[in-house]
């Protein structure tokens, strides 16, 4: 019985490490065609058990997942790009005519890209953060140039006091698995959490690996930060 449950959670394990590098795949190149067996592919699946095991992590089928993911980053280009095309914008986040993301749009905000664009935004209400807003100072944003930077990451879905236990987890694993101590924590906010609800909300914890090397495992992948001209602004949050 013993060697039974070792063997599904090394089981379970290999599965998170194969579809946490999907996931990878697609959010690196979410504008481009993004099909069923190139994707098994990368996780070295057949396409049946790929969208099966998929489906079992990420609580969302491949095709459902990608479709989210091009609707809520459209969604956010619309506010903040007003000066891109609208058509533009839907090949930028992968859709192959205007029209397929208009009828999609339409069924997830209740309203089309153009009248999304022109207020309707400010109505659409997702579910509120456990936080005190706080005003930012958009005057004292630096623009610098940053070197490029290996990180170890986790992924999180939700964002409120579970936030704390994953980064936790995420501490926990790195000092045992691999000897890392108080590294240098960062995230990625894939989200934006007035589009976005908490329960929905994507988030990936991330530390800077600096000269260390560890191979990904499990929940945890490696990727590098670009380097190049960032914009940078500092802000302090309260706890959860």
């Amino acid at each position: 019985m013993l060697l039974s449950l070792m063997k599904k959670t090394v089981t379970n394990n290999e599965h998170k490490q194969r579809i946490n590098e999907v996931q990878y795949h697609i959010y690196k190149y979410l504008s481009m065609k993004l099909t069923i067996e190139d994707l098994a592919k990368i996780s070295s699946y057949s396409a049946f058990h790929f969208q099966r095991i998929f489906k079992e992590i990420t609580g969302k089928s491949v095709n459902t997942y990608i479709k989210y993911l091009r609707l809520h980053c459209a969604a956010n280009l619309l506010v903040f790009n007003p000066k891109s095309a609208i058509t533009n914008i839907a090949y930028d986040c992968g859709f192959k005519s205007s029209a397929t993301f208009s009828n999609e749009f339409k069924k997830l905000y209740n309203c089309s890209p153009n009248e999304w664009r022109n207020g309707k935004y400010k109505d659409h209400k997702p579910t509120k953060y456990q936080l005190k807003e706080k005003e930012v100072d958009f005057s004292k944003i630096e623009i610098k140039k940053i070197p490029e930077i290996k990180i170890a990451y986790m992924r999180q879905m939700g964002f409120d006091k579970t936030i704390k236990k994953g980064w936790q987890k995420f501490l926990f694993l790195l000092e045992k698995e691999f000897n890392i101590k108080e590294p240098t924590m960062m995230a990625i906010h894939h989200s934006n959490p007035n589009i976005t609800s908490i329960e929905e909300y994507r988030y990936v914890a991330c530390v800077d690996l600096q000269d260390k090397k560890i191979e990904p495992k499990d929940d945890i992948g490696l990727c590098c930060i670009k380097g190049g001209l960032y914009a940078i602004m500092y802000y302090h949050i309260n706890s959860f």
